[in-house]
């Protein structure tokens, strides 16, 4: 039986195959960039899912990586000699852009935004418990959401438009996450998280009703932002996961799904492919992307 991580290669290795193949419909070929929803380890997320159902996809999504990596670039040394900084730029969108140019998909998938708000950085929209504050900093929240994550992805939107105006690129929001402090292991070992549960602690908020809260707060925000951003452009889509995964069973860990859950989610990313082209290119164009062709 074939491991994930074989699984993982042999579906990569196929889809690559399937982009170099002249058979390929533009229509099957997706480039995708995101985070550890379309590169998780150690289940099948929605990168694989979608693969097995026959597109060919050019993937440059990376586990943990933050939305402002993806538009902006973070990546970067210091010279001690001379006492100077360097940043290296924005490589993660150069590569995508040059695939978007190389490959002509009609798709470009996005998975964004969750690592900039959980970890250490969901603290600062958090008030400690015993300051007698809203437990929320709500009004600092929007004003992080509706700036700087609305302007890096309006950012990514234009830099592939830039390139073909007539691209579309879904995008999907994030469900609830489980405050439960599991964390990314595997065989017993821990290699990343918790990520949501030590923030709450480090404030104090330790009642799981109020912790619930304000994860829901914060979904239902960047959510609201992606509605907003779907309704202004025609050529960007959003996919509304909240509430679709309640059972703390579903989920791998804290922020990840299991594998399938986010089979029900690659079911969503083709379910709107088939809405936009008003049919199903998968299955009409033969399928040269699928795996074993």
């Amino acid at each position: 039986m074939e491991s994930i991580n074989e699984l993982k290669i042999d579906l990569e290795e196929q889809s690559l195959r399937a982009l170099l193949n002249t058979q390929t419909h533009k229509d099957c070929k997706l480039v995708a960039e995101g985070d550890s929803w379309f590169a998780y380890p150690l289940v099948q997320d929605i990168i694989d899912h979608l693969r097995q159902m026959g597109y060919a996809i050019k993937n440059h999504s990376k586990s943990g990586d933050t939305l402002e990596n993806m538009v902006y670039g973070t990546g970067f040394s210091i010279a001690d000699r001379v006492h100077r900084a360097i940043n290296y730029g924005p490589i993660s969108l150069i590569e995508t852009l040059r695939s978007v140019k190389n490959l002509q998909p009609r798709f470009v998938l996005l998975s964004a935004g969750g690592n900039d708000v959980v970890g250490p950085e969901l603290t600062q929209y958090l008030n400690h418990k015993r300051s007698g504050l809203p437990l929320f900093r709500e009004s600092f929240f929007r004003g992080s959401i509706d700036g700087y994550i609305r302007s890096a992805i309006i950012t990514f939107m234009e830099k592939v438009w830039s390139v073909d105006p007539h691209i579309h690129i879904i995008m999907h929001g994030y469900d609830y996450a489980i405050p439960n402090g599991t964390q990314y292991e595997f065989a017993g070992i821990s290699f990343a998280g918790p990520w949501v549960l030590p923030a709450f602690a480090r404030e104090a908020i330790t009642d799981r009703a109020e912790q619930d809260q304000i994860i829901r707060q914060l979904v239902d925000i960047f959510n609201e932002l992606l509605i907003s951003l779907d309704n202004s452009h025609p050529n960007f889509h959003h996919i509304d996961l909240r509430g679709m995964f309640p059972d703390e069973a579903q989920w791998h860990n804290e922020i990840h799904l299991k594998s399938e859950e986010y089979a029900q989610v690659a079911a969503l990313f083709h379910k709107k492919i088939v809405e936009i082209l008003n049919y199903n290119p998968v299955t009409v164009w033969g399928n040269a992307a699928a795996p074993g062709q």
